[in-house]
């Protein structure tokens, strides 16, 4: 099957051609259909799971996926042949990704069936961004007439965290590049301050003079995060998926810093899964690409010059 891998840790990705997975006890095959990239993917590459987990090589890469069950292990019992199902993938040994022909996946992983609104292309695009995203609100809880300060905002998780607090009937203010106001305010975004600018703190402050409920940064490490802290109410909570928080947890006078380190369930995906759904939003796929394009455009997410969610097109087939 072609794969996208890398034969050791650093290495280059490449397309190759190896041998398909075969799927274990409790188990499903599923032959792709799409796969969504996601800077937790070259971090896998350069080995930050290195010594915690089982490898194996050739490396493929991907955690997202979506696709049509081929196969299944002895034992499963919440899936079929031919289901559509899609989800986070990421299981031991550490490997066997979604950018391929083939994957396997546990149905213990956080794995659902595709509902009938989402393509396989957008249902690819959902899991680990979306899960981020949504488990960041609910721990900030962030609700309608609440506002939120999204840094970083251009990404697949601020894409995602954008329209869902909108969806949820927060005022959201956005901090990215300048080349993605005008997608961010499609999103949603009350307020897009260009990230970096002279005068951010002080446009924040006339923005919020009593401050804002809640903040999510998803770049900044411990100094930035504690100066966008400044800005968040007493009582108030400000979310790092960088793992910036400091020990003792407050980040600024009366505000506490709690790490977003996502873990996936069935659950949230399926909490996930009925935000799109019930309240109908579009999941914003910035681009999609070939199998051949991957290895590239993992290169930009990685320099930091992507924006949205990347997805990788694998199958033609219509039927999936």
């Amino acid at each position: 099957m072609r794969a996208v891998a890398v034969r050791a840790f650093c290495g280059t990705p490449e397309v190759m051609e190896i041998e398909a997975p075969s799927p274990a006890p409790g188990e499903l095959l599923v032959r792709m259909s799409a796969a969504g990239l996601n800077p937790f993917d070259w971090k896998i590459v350069d080995g930050i799971l290195e010594g915690h987990r089982p490898h194996r090589f050739p490396l493929v890469i991907g955690v997202d996926g979506a696709g049509r069950v081929e196969k299944l292990g002895t034992g499963v019992s919440r899936f079929r042949v031919g289901d559509l199902v899609f989800g986070e993938f990421l299981h031991d040994p550490v490997g066997i990704g979604t950018v391929a022909d083939y994957s396997t996946v546990p149905e213990s992983k956080s794995v659902t069936k595709i509902p009938p609104e989402l393509d396989p292309i957008r249902a690819a695009a959902l899991p680990m961004a979306g899960m981020t995203a949504l488990d960041a609100l609910e721990r900030l809880g962030t609700d309608r007439g609440s506002s939120i300060l999204i840094v970083g905002a251009s990404g697949g998780v601020g894409s995602f965290a954008t329209e869902l607090a909108r969806a949820r009937g927060a005022r959201v203010t956005a901090i990215a590049r300048a080349a993605a106001e005008s997608r961010l305010r499609s999103l949603g975004a009350t307020d897009v301050l260009v990230y970096g600018s002279d005068h951010l703190m002080e446009q924040l402050r006339a923005l919020y003079p009593n401050g804002v409920d809640g903040l999510l940064d998803l770049v900044s490490r411990t100094p930035e995060l504690a100066r966008f802290a400044e800005i968040v109410r007493s009582g108030g909570r400000a979310a790092t998926t960088v793992f910036a928080a400091p020990r003792n947890g407050e980040i600024a006078p009366g505000v506490q810093a709690i790490e977003i380190d996502l873990h996936p369930t069935t659950q949230l995906l399926e909490r996930l899964t009925r935000e799109v759904r019930t309240r109908r939003l579009p999941v914003p796929v910035e681009r999609t690409i070939g199998i051949e394009e991957a290895a590239a455009a993992l290169a930009d997410i990685k320099a930091g010059r992507a924006t949205g969610k990347t997805v990788v097109r694998i199958s033609d087939d219509s039927n999936a």
